[in-house]
């Protein structure tokens, strides 16, 4: 699973605080649903903005 996060413009800079942050959230993650992400900082308003209901998950399987 991999989970996409947009940072706010404070983090950019700073390659440590990066680091602890994806560490962070991987931690949270995996305490709440058993399962160890990759997680993945993009800048922020680099993920689409939905129109309508949102699409919070999306299955990226080969399908067979």
């Amino acid at each position: 699973m991999t989970v996409d996060v947009e940072l706010a413009d404070m983090f950019i800079d700073d390659f440590s605080k990066l680091q602890a942050l994806e560490k962070e959230i991987i931690r949270r993650l995996k305490d709440e649903i058993l399962v160890t992400p990759r997680v993945r900082l993009v800048p922020k308003g680099s993920l689409p903005k939905s129109e309508g209901k949102a699409v919070r998950v999306r299955d990226l399987r080969k399908q067979f």
